[in-house]
């Protein structure tokens, strides 16, 4: 009887922040465990802070992958989003960050096992996804200037430890009473709107830190659009008012402004904070095209 020759395994890059409180040193070991276990042949790449999109992209242009898998919170997920779209790679999450808002978009499982054995069992079924190109990168939810970058960067770590997500609407909650009015100019499809503003946001994905809280209504992660959400209020009334319309989800037109457009320039006269998928910069330009589909995640 001729011996039939062995499968080849399929091979996927698993990238893992370990520096996430459910990661750890020694998560991406167990992660290499159940892929082979499933019949995959992986490696792990390990982030740092600096340029992961591109030593993701190295990674995986040294070896023929078949799939990338983005384990740790939203900023890793959007860094291998970037390298997927530009690899044209389908990609998995295993969400084990503070917000995994991507991963709750898109209705995936919550623990890393039954989220590593979906990603690689269901491969290679796919689902089309928006991206966002922002400035010099790339972003997978929202990016904003004004005061979500003041949360963003004055969010303790030990609150986002014992509270997760919903630590960013308890610091916000606690910000935007203080939180100043700046002027900027917006346009967006070339139709150009100078106004005043809490903070100006570009959303990929309408989830805001936990649920029920949206950003905006009707924004989603496959329909082609970014959502310009932009708030004004003025008073302490008016703030608080502007709360209860994001619990509510409508936009009243005046404190809160949305529209959609496929591009965007938010520009303010002065240097400001601004915040792509949490990770917090300075300046006083936010640009951002949306790019239709541009990864495939397994889901």
């Amino acid at each position: 009887m001729v011996p039939q020759p062995t499968p080849e395994k399929r091979r996927a890059l698993f990238v893992v922040n370990p520096a996430l409180p459910r990661t750890g040193s020694e998560f991406g070991g167990r992660l290499l465990e159940l892929a082979e276990k499933l019949g995959w042949e992986a490696m792990v790449l390990e982030t740092s802070s600096g340029l992961n999109v591109e030593a993701i992209g190295a990674a995986l242009a040294r070896r023929d992958f078949e799939l990338v898998l983005a384990a740790g919170g939203d900023g890793t997920v959007a860094e291998v989003m970037a390298a997927a779209h530009q690899r044209g790679l389908p990609m998995g999450i295993v969400p084990r960050g503070t917000g995994n808002i991507v991963a709750r978009e898109l209705g995936l499982p919550a623990g890393w096992r039954r989220a590593t054995q979906r990603a690689l069992e269901r491969f290679p079924a796919t689902r089309a996804v928006d991206l966002v190109r922002v400035n010099d990168g790339y972003s997978a939810l929202a990016a904003g200037i004004g005061f979500d970058a003041t949360v963003m960067r004055h969010t303790p770590p030990a609150l986002k430890y014992w509270f997760g997500r919903a630590a960013y609407l308890l610091a916000g909650a606690w910000w935007l009473p203080r939180a100043p009015l700046f002027e900027c100019t917006i346009r967006a499809d070339g139709e150009e709107t100078r106004l005043t503003a809490v903070v100006v946001l570009v959303v990929n994905a309408g989830m805001l830190g936990a649920a029920p809280f949206r950003f905006a209504p009707n924004i989603a992660i496959d329909d082609g659009w970014l959502d310009i959400c932009v708030y004004r209020p003025r008073t302490g009334r008016e703030r608080a008012g502007v709360l209860w319309r994001i619990f509510r989800q409508r936009a009243d037109g005046a404190s809160m402004l949305q529209r959609k457009a496929r591009s965007v320039e938010i520009k303010a006269p002065d240097v400001q904070w601004h915040e792509v998928d949490g990770e917090v910069y300075r300046g006083n330009v936010l640009r951002a095209e949306i790019v239709p589909g541009g990864v495939r995640v397994v889901a």
